[in-house]
């Protein structure tokens, strides 16, 4: 699959001042971490290893390559995380279900969207900005088959303060929750599924675990922090 991400930079200004040493990322370059990816009941799927390649100011590009539950090789990109005042922006990507595009085989798929933010003063119960974006998947095999997918994540909310444990460590964490409504184009056929999820974050390092939900609250997948290295 080739995957290709761009990002909706609107409004975005880029801070030289930025606490960028306090925020849920780690802006130093050359820190790497690796996030594994398991189905309900804790088969594992495939994994991402991602390094941090560059930090220049407040902003860091990250290198993802992505590996099957063979641990072949499927794809590879970058995104970039901004640090801005108090508040992270993350690639709307980041934020797309685990192997939610892995059935579309060697499409060549596009995303574009806003910034997820996190800022770095997180507590239980702060409400989050929503976010949209939408992904392209044009099938090789014919143009008529070509797919959008517009994505709104809202409702997210701060549940929680906790330590979670991890293959990586023992991480003190804020839990996130959110719902992601999507609405797919298919040959002028619509379709909206809704979905939830749940991801932990730590200052310094970034997502540590996500849980996906279907739209009855049943588990369909999670990721997990199992390497971390500065």
């Amino acid at each position: 699959m080739k995957k290709l991400f761009t990002l909706l930079l609107i409004g975005c200004t880029f801070s030289p001042f930025a606490q960028c040493d306090d925020s849920f990322f780690p802006f130093t370059e050359g820190v790497s971490f690796e996030q594994t990816a398991y189905d309900k009941k804790g088969k594992q799927q495939g994994k991402s290893m991602s390094k941090v390649i560059s930090v220049d100011g407040s902003s860091a590009v990250v290198k993802n390559v992505y590996f099957d539950k063979k641990g072949e090789e499927m794809a590879d990109g970058e995104y970039t995380i901004i640090c801005e005042g108090n508040t992270i922006k993350m690639d709307f990507n980041n934020f797309i279900p685990e192997g939610m595009l892995d059935q579309y085989g060697d499409a060549e798929v596009s995303v574009e969207g806003d910034f997820i933010t996190i800022p770095d003063n997180l507590q239980a119960g702060q409400a989050l900005p929503d976010g949209t974006g939408t992904i392209t998947i044009k099938m090789t095999s014919s143009a008529a088959m070509n797919i959008t997918m517009d994505m709104t994540i809202t409702d997210r909310k701060v549940e929680k303060k906790e330590t979670l444990d991890t293959p990586a460590g023992s991480f003190e964490s804020f839990k996130i929750t959110q719902t992601t409504i999507m609405k797919m184009n298919m040959m002028g056929m619509n379709k909206t599924t809704e979905t939830s999820a749940a991801s932990w974050y730590t200052k310094g390092v970034g997502m540590v675990r996500n849980e996906n939900y279907d739209k009855k609250g049943n588990l369909m997948g999670y990721t997990l922090l199992t390497s971390f290295n500065k």
